[in-house]
């Protein structure tokens, strides 16, 4: 055996295949913008920490690093596919998720000027399958759903700067809430975050 099969071998799972690590990004996984009347909403999701990810072979399939490697790096990509938000201009808006991954949040943080970040934990774990056979991704992440209200003069209220939570919610309440149910849509995923275990 190479001492490149050697060290593929390293990360590898019961089934003898190598399992994989992803480090979330420090940037959005997945963002929406809507244009409602004088009001600009940027909506953006953020998840921090590490992911952990299986694969268990198909019968008859070679285990091959770099097929498996595609498959997984698919399988992320859908992570963040058919997330919805609503109760947008509420304190507690809600976030669904195609993948049956389940926000559950804690609290909320105003950012000056004028942006309101929801906060939380995720626990995502899901499979799919793919012509190596399955991978099946895991963790307990936290999420940041940032929401920014921005007025189409740019001008800013006199309190933004103060840091007054009850102001935001006030001032964009019902332009919010008129936004009914809102479709995130996932940023690409960074394929070198992703890491063979025991070899990060």
């Amino acid at each position: 055996m190479s001492g490149a099969s050697e060290a593929s071998q390293a990360g590898a799972d019961a089934d003898g295949l190598p399992g994989f690590s992803y480090r979330l990004p420090d940037t959005p996984v997945a963002t929406a913008a809507v244009d409602i009347g004088h009001v600009n909403v940027q909506v953006e999701l953020f998840l921090a920490g590490e992911l952990d990810i299986t694969t268990t072979r198909a019968r008859r399939m070679p285990a091959e690093t770099g097929a498996l490697r595609a498959c997984t790096l698919k399988a992320l990509r859908s992570m963040c596919r058919g997330l919805m938000v609503t109760g947008l201009g509420s304190y507690t808006p809600m976030i669904a998720s195609a993948a049956g991954n389940r926000f559950d949040q804690t609290g909320y943080q105003f950012r000056a000027p004028n942006t309101m970040a929801f906060g939380g934990g995720c626990a995502i774990g899901f499979a799919q399958s793919c012509d190596c056979g399955t991978v099946t991704v895991a963790g307990d992440v936290s999420y940041s759903l940032d929401v920014t209200a921005m007025p189409h003069n740019g001008r800013m209220p006199d309190d933004a700067d103060q840091g007054k939570q009850n102001a935001w919610f006030l001032r964009y309440e019902e332009e919010l809430a008129s936004i009914g149910m809102l479709v995130l849509a996932g940023v690409p995923i960074a394929p070198g975050r992703l890491v063979e275990r025991d070899r990060a």
